[in-house]
C-alpha cells in the first residue's frame, strides 16, 4: 500500500471520480486481489495530445483512466479492462467492464505481450463479467 503514494503514482483527478466511481473499482479490485490470491493490476490515465495542463509545470490532465486486472493461474486464467471516464457517474462497475484488446486499442499499449500467444489471445480477446466474483 506504500507504494500508492509515491509521485510516479499520482495523477490529478477530479474529487467526485476519485472518490466515486474510481474508489468504488479500486475497492472491487482489492476484493479480487484477496479473494484471488494472486491477480496483476496494470492502472493509469490515458494520455493524448491536446489534454487541459494545470499548474506551473503544466501537469496534463487525463480524460480517461484505464484498469486491466489479471489472473494467471493456470489452468484459470482470465482477464478483465475498465475504461473510465472522469465524469464518469457512479453507475455499476460493469458499465465500464471491457475487454482487455479494447483498453490496448484505448491506451496503444500492448499491456500482455510476454505471455504466451494463445494465452495472450484468449485474455485480451474475452470478456467475461460473469467469471469475475462482484
Amino acid at each position: 500500500m506504500e507504494e500508492s503514494f509515491y509521485y510516479s503514482n499520482m495523477s490529478p483527478q477530479k474529487h467526485s471520480f476519485n472518490n466515486g466511481v474510481w474508489k468504488k473499482l479500486e475497492k472491487q479490485v482489492r476484493d479480487w486481489a484477496k479473494l484471488y490470491d494472486t491477480i496483476y493490476v496494470v492502472t493509469g490515465p490515458v494520455l493524448t495530445h491536446g489534454l487541459p495542463t494545470i499548474g506551473h509545470n503544466k501537469v496534463s490532465v487525463p480524460e480517461y483512466y484505464y484498469k486491466i486486472i489479471l489472473k494467471y493461474s493456470p489452468p484459470d486464467i482470465r482477464g478483465i479492462g475498465f475504461i473510465v471516464p472522469v465524469n464518469a457517474t457512479n453507475k455499476n462497475l460493469k458499465t465500464y467492464a471491457v475487454t482487455i484488446d479494447s483498453v490496448e486499442n484505448f491506451t496503444n499499449i500492448n499491456f500482455y505481450y510476454l505471455l504466451p500467444d494463445i494465452n495472450e489471445t484468449k485474455i485480451e480477446e474475452t470478456l467475461s463479467v460473469s467469471l469475475w466474483t462482484w
